[in-house]
């Protein structure tokens, strides 16, 4: 289940740096969408894929978390590299962006993480303080 998941993880991060490696420019765009807006639209799409990823994996009662954690995990691993050599990587984006972008990794990778935990159901004896 986790490989699985991880395998999603990296295959949604695949799709996430093509968009920006070839379409980035279109996002960061001054004066159009303040980065706070863009911020709440990134956390609103990792809440989205998310919820979808977990259905399609079929993830068993209770592995939610686990299973929304390992698709965030490539994100969080390759985000960081991508921030660290953004000006190299991005070419069509203005190097001060870097962290506007790595801000909006992190949502994108909190808002998974949250939502994993937030769908998970646990049973009755797991409830405990």
């Amino acid at each position: 289940m986790i490989m699985r998941a991880m395998g999603l993880g990296f295959l949604l991060w695949l799709a996430n740096f093509a968009i920006f490696r070839f379409l980035g420019q279109e996002f960061f765009l001054p004066g159009v969408a303040p980065p706070l807006l863009l911020m709440a639209a990134v956390a609103v799409i990792g809440i989205v894929v998310t919820f979808v990823a977990l259905k399609l994996l079929g993830e068993a009662r209770g592995d939610e978390a686990e299973a929304a954690i390992s698709v965030a995990l490539p994100s969080m691993l390759l985000n960081a590299l991508l921030v660290h050599e953004f000006a190299m990587i991005f070419p069509n984006l203005d190097a001060a962006l870097d962290g506007v972008y790595g801000a909006m990794a992190l949502i994108y990778a909190s808002a998974m993480s949250l939502t994993g935990l937030m769908m998970t159901q646990l049973s009755p004896q797991d409830e405990r303080v």
